[in-house]
């Protein structure tokens, strides 16, 4: 059985007055000796509620972009599509985004036909979008949640008082707890990203995001916190991501494990990444890429891992960790341009965004849909890759 590994470091460390602002996951109150599985606030949604609504041509969760700008570069980007939206410092704002109104429109069609969850995906840094507080305020105001994916370095994330009574839930970038490593990961315009975002971790959990409910969806009991961990595998953070994992699953935080997305320039067989990209930079970001069988080797020391914490779960489900997939049955995603899709994985459109498009894009979808990663399986079909049979099933009940 794998030996949990230290988990130390700086990240748990308050440099000024040398003390650990993480605390454990409510085990006095819950009267537990061990850590618990934890779901993100948002998607702690059955699977039944999203096939009710995939049967009744409703929505339970949708994906959004807002502006394009963003004050870092990450190599491994999946929205960087547009010539000259972007340089080594940052991206721009591209050309025909959706205004303001149209992205309140689209929310409130998303609330008429069901929708609980949104999450803001992109497509630059959310917190930098000068609407952004405003859409999670209509969000909350239409009675949804918010589901946003930041690379954790803004100072507002840090103005915890502003979003500790919002129905809001952060997935923030921890992709290695190495300060040049993952500098070199992110790229850009920020001076001590890593810190900066570090610093955001530890005061979002001393103000109690991590503090959630005991649920049981799915089968499982878990932990509903509102802070998550976007943790991108790659080759030479291989040997990082079991630390990662179990530093986010002893504090609260949930991890979401996973490789390159089957888009943007790690879709290598696009022109449009080929057009975007050097020679040199695909080839960089190819070497770095994690194979379908070092994946599924990761995925069972994580599973021991959490055999260690818990006893054994069940993890029939895409990412390791007992997450499923939750964008692809009853969901879909908008960019920013109003592009809309049936997740970020896919480049099949069903049109730009006008009023009452959602319902019919429902109609029309062509993708399979599940709980698994339909883009994946298509992908390494297209690339002529192995996938574990694991990785191959749709779940759909």
């Amino acid at each position: 059985m794998t030996k949990s590994p230290d988990i130390g470091g700086s990240i748990l460390t308050d440099k000024t007055e040398g003390k650990t602002l993480f605390k454990p996951v409510r085990m006095r109150e819950l009267g537990i000796l061990r850590p618990y599985h934890t779901v993100i606030q948002g998607w702690d949604i059955p699977k039944k509620d999203y096939l009710k609504a995939h049967k009744e041509g409703g929505l339970v969760k949708l994906a959004i972009e807002l502006s394009n700008v963003c004050n870092l570069s990450c190599s491994g980007c999946f929205t960087k599509r547009t010539d000259e939206s972007w340089t080594e410092r940052g991206k721009q704002r591209l050309p025909n985004e959706l205004s303001y109104d149209e992205q309140v429109a689209l929310l409130r069609e998303a609330a008429s036909l069901g929708t609980s969850t949104v999450d803001i995906v992109g497509a630059g840094e959310p917190m930098l979008d000068k609407h952004f507080t405003d859409i999670v305020d209509v969000i909350n105001g239409l009675g949804m949640h918010a589901v946003v994916f930041t690379h954790g370095a803004q100072p507002a994330l840090r103005d915890v008082e502003k979003w500790r009574d919002r129905d809001i839930s952060f997935f923030l970038k921890l992709w290695s707890l190495d300060p040049k490593k993952q500098a070199g990961y992110v790229a850009g315009s920020l001076e001590n990203y890593t810190h900066m975002r570090n610093d955001a971790l530890r005061e979002l959990v001393y103000a109690g995001f991590t503090n959630g409910p005991m649920k049981r969806v799915d089968g499982m009991n878990s932990i509903v916190t509102r802070l998550g961990a976007d943790i991108l595998v790659m080759r030479s953070n291989y040997e990082e991501i079991p630390q990662l994992f179990s530093l986010c699953r002893m504090k609260g935080v949930m991890p979401l494990v996973k490789t390159y997305i089957p888009e943007g320039p790690t879709r290598f067989s696009q022109t449009q990444a080929a057009a975007a990209y050097t020679t040199e930079h695909v080839a960089a970001l190819r070497q770095d890429e994690v194979s379908p069988a070092d994946f599924a080797r990761l995925r069972s020391t994580l599973r021991e891992l959490d055999y260690t914490l818990f006893g054994e779960i069940p993890l029939d489900t895409l990412y390791p960790g007992a997450t499923k997939c939750t964008q692809s049955m009853a969901s879909l995603y908008v960019t920013i341009q109003g592009d809309i899709r049936g997740c970020v994985g896919t480049h099949l459109s069903y049109g730009r965004y006008q009023p009452g498009m959602l319902a019919q894009a429902i109609k029309d979808r062509k993708e399979r849909v599940g709980f698994g990663c339909i883009p994946r399986l298509e992908d390494a079909k297209e690339r002529g890759l192995e996938l574990p049979e694991s990785l191959k099933q749709v779940y759909d009940q």
